[in-house]
């Protein structure tokens, strides 16, 4: 063999060998990154997952780890069984956790449809069905049977469901007789439009199962297809119907006559029984134009005034709803345990903590918008990692430590800044149990509720952008300095921290807490 083949089958070799080596190196990163969480100075525990995951096997992890995060890094299917385990509690050496199946995947219950008042300028009233008077503000609730009312210049905005809007003019009545009542298999809205001009701006989501139906004294308007835009304007002698967009069945109310109004064109139904009497809309009507006043002033209520809702979460013990009333210049902070129950709003999933893990934070914010009656459009969600990069973006935290906190971290109780480990520490449920933990926590929030608010702490776009950085969120840095403008342009702020009115029930082994709907839906109104 001569001495260049020699070479060259030395230098293969010794290439196939590294590739080997490589290989097998990568295996096992690999294979050690699926079953290994342990952290450096920290003892590990073994973990046993198996069942309905979607990566089982051994797992070594650091001491207090909770079930909660190991069931994360596992892997949660819409059919696992999460009814058997306390998410908050702390695995112990050799634990087996074991996943059941559930029978149908979790679900969220269908929405029960809402009318609320959106928006209103003048004088409008409401009456119930049992002929008091209803306090106004906007976002309330129009049960069935109610009566809304408009006055000389005044005007309302109503929704319905997520896509419905009605634009009451003045001097108009209307009566809700049906929401969302199920009738001949459909969702049905029924109103009667008694007096006056309306707006109607309807939206079918599901076109085989909803059906939108306005009663006039003389006839009746069945909005087909998948929606309908159209004014009906009610006066002495006639009523007139224009329909700029979709499909309306119009009938009378003795059903003599019936036509379909199709887009751009208007009909007229006299008093005196002729023939309805349809033509071409006119190309001068425009609809928007008779509404502009309403729409200017509740953009500029909504950007001035409007509540800003954000979901903070640091899973798996701690869920907070921040609300900024800016027309109140109230700061609330919600406290939202882990185990709040929503099994009834929810298919297969008990409590706040379960929704997290099946879907995350936009899960938890649908529930606690049904809950809460407000709508959460921003969320954030803060592991112990994030935390130590906001804090250290903010260079510390100056904070109130309690007399355990400080024996604990071996200091003096008392204020002090804190940073780093120390935070991560002073905020860990090891030192005296999650409710000091969830209260410090708190804390911590009102902290920087402080200092933004007495100015010692400055946000710029580069700080928000460092604190967003790796952060899961749909919050972005210049929505952030937009609120942060926002706070600062306003003064005299108060701080009002609640827990979420519940009452303890028994699961088992475990606490939950089932809300108290009615005192929930009133939190953030009876503190303005």
């Amino acid at each position: 063999m001569s001495k260049k083949l020699r070479k060259k089958i030395f230098h293969l070799t010794v290439y196939i060998l590294l590739l080997a080596a490589i290989c097998w190196q990568g295996f096992y990163l690999y294979k050690y990154s699926r079953t290994t969480l342990s952290v450096e100075g920290l003892r590990s525990v073994r973990v046993k997952v198996d069942g309905n995951v979607r990566q089982p096997g051994i797992y070594l992890v650091p001491e207090g780890t909770t079930q909660f995060e190991i069931l994360k890094v596992a892997g949660i299917r819409p059919t696992s069984d999460l009814s058997a385990f306390q998410l908050i509690k702390q695995l112990e050496d050799n634990a087996i956790v074991n996943v059941g199946t559930l029978q149908d995947a979790v679900d969220v219950n269908s929405d029960r449809l809402l009318a609320r008042l959106e928006f209103y300028l003048g004088e409008i009233n409401i009456i119930s069905s049992d002929g008091r008077n209803v306090t106004l503000h906007e976002g309330i609730e129009i049960s069935k049977g109610y009566r809304v009312l408009s006055e000389a210049s005044a005007q309302a905005e109503i929704s319905i469901g997520a896509n419905s809007r009605i634009d009451m003019d003045n001097f108009a009545e209307l009566t809700f007789d049906k929401i969302g009542e199920i009738e001949n298999n459909r969702s049905t809205v029924e109103l009667f439009q008694k007096s006056g001009t309306c707006w109607y701006r309807t939206v079918y989501s599901k076109d085989d199962f909803e059906l939108f139906r306005i009663l006039t004294p003389q006839a009746v308007l069945t909005v087909g297809g998948t929606g309908a835009d159209f004014l009906v304007d009610i006066q002495k002698d006639h009523i007139q119907i224009n329909l700029m967009d979709g499909l309306i069945l119009l009938e009378r109310l003795d059903n003599s006559e019936a036509i379909n109004l199709i887009s751009g064109q208007s009909a007229k139904i006299y008093n005196d029984g002729r023939p309805f009497e349809v033509t071409r809309l006119s190309s001068g009507i425009d609809v928007s134009k008779r509404f502009s006043q309403l729409n200017r002033e509740k953009i500029n209520h909504m950007n001035r005034f409007m509540p800003f809702n954000l979901l903070f979460c640091g899973p798996p013990a701690v869920f907070y709803v921040i609300s900024i009333q800016y027309e109140s210049s109230n700061f609330h902070l919600i406290r939202v345990p882990s185990e709040l129950l929503i099994e009834q709003f929810s298919k297969g999933i008990s409590t706040i903590g379960q929704a997290y893990l099946y879907g995350g934070p936009v899960f938890v914010s649908t529930f606690l918008e049904r809950i809460l009656n407000i709508r959460i459009s921003r969320y954030c969600v803060f592991d112990k990692d994030d935390l130590m990069r906001a804090a250290g973006a903010l260079g510390g935290v100056q904070i109130n430590i309690d007399e355990k906190a400080a024996s604990a971290l071996n200091v003096e109780a008392g204020t002090r800044r804190l940073n780093g480990q120390d935070l991560l520490y002073f905020m860990s449920p090891s030192i005296s149990g999650v409710r000091d933990c969830q209260i410090r926590q708190a804390q911590l929030i009102k902290s920087l509720f402080e200092g933004f608010s007495n100015k010692s702490i400055s946000l710029t776009l580069l700080l928000a952008e460092q604190i967003l950085t790796n952060t899961e969120t749909n919050f972005l840095p210049f929505e952030v300095m937009e609120q942060y403008a926002k706070f600062n342009a306003q003064s005299n702020w108060k701080f009002k921290e609640h827990d979420i009115p519940a009452y303890t029930v028994k699961r088992g082994y475990r606490d939950c807490y089932e809300p108290i709907l009615e005192k929930c839906r009133e939190l953030l109104r009876t503190n303005e």
